[in-house]
């Protein structure tokens, strides 16, 4: 029950958004130098793990879709870094892909903190 209450009050704007606007804005010109269709790239990544976020709060959706879903993203990040590594260089799409799974991580962290807590307000409700 803690667990639902939470969802909405610190989820919707939690820091896992803030940092996902932080990474956004970071890489945005360097994307955007490289042409439109290349920030139309980066920004429909950036919508995906939005989109992630939300399945991540959406307490009706079945934990293994969460988890397929957070393997397909992680394997997504991977090949997109590892595809425009060649233009802007190992380095940079290293540092974009590891902010990324930080941030993929701390959303899985934040689900398993959430489950912990239905199971102990569970618990206290019988």
């Amino acid at each position: 029950m803690a667990g639902k209450e939470f969802i909405p009050t610190i989820y919707g704007g939690s820091d896992l958004r803030r940092l996902l606007m932080d990474i956004e804005d970071r890489y945005d010109d360097t994307f955007n130098e490289l042409g439109p269709g290349t920030l139309q790239h980066f920004k429909h990544m950036i919508d995906c793990v939005n989109a992630f976020l939300d399945l991540m709060a959406d307490p009706r959706t079945d934990f293994r879709v969460k988890l397929m879903c957070y393997g397909k993203l992680r394997e997504d990040v991977f090949e997109f870094c590892r595809f425009y590594a060649r233009w802007l260089g190992n380095p940079l799409m290293e540092r974009l892909r590891h902010e990324i799974y930080e941030l993929l991580e701390g959303a899985i962290d934040w689900w398993g903190e959430q489950e912990i807590y239905d199971v102990m307000g569970g618990k206290n409700d019988e």
